[in-house]
């Protein structure tokens, strides 16, 4: 077998073993795993760029799976969401970090709103150092 055939037949077959699968939805994976029900929210080509680019491998795409399921369940979030590259674990069917960064938008606009003459500047903290 070629190194990317099949790539979403593989993933329903993986995701078969672990339970109940319903893949009738676009878009939506819903496992069913000892009456735990997590809804996978991710197309075929966005599977396919999560296996192809940052793991290189079926394996190494389902193996984050496997790890993002795990997070999901412990927190006992019903959705676990695809965004950049990366499965999130969610309360809802939309990706955390996406919310957050609108929700940072929004106050950003709103404060430009309340206050006109103000000027933003955008700067990277390096890890740890990150103003409070």
């Amino acid at each position: 077998m070629q190194r990317y055939e099949r790539l979403w037949e593989r993933l329903l077959t993986l995701l078969g073993t672990l339970g109940e699968v319903d893949s009738s939805t676009p878009g939506r994976l819903r496992l069913t795993v000892d009456r735990h029900d997590v809804e996978i929210v991710m197309t075929e080509a966005e599977w396919d760029e999560l296996v192809r680019i940052p793991h290189g491998s079926f394996a190494g795409g389902a193996l984050h799976l496997l790890h993002a399921l795990s997070r999901a369940q412990s927190i006992d979030a019903p959705f676990l969401v695809y965004d950049t590259y990366e499965l999130h674990a969610s309360a809802t069917p939309r990706s955390p970090l996406r919310a957050e960064m609108e929700a940072d938008r929004r106050r950003v606009e709103e404060y430009l709103r309340t206050h006109p003459g103000a000027k933003v500047q955008w700067r990277a903290f390096p890890p740890g150092s990150e103003p409070t």
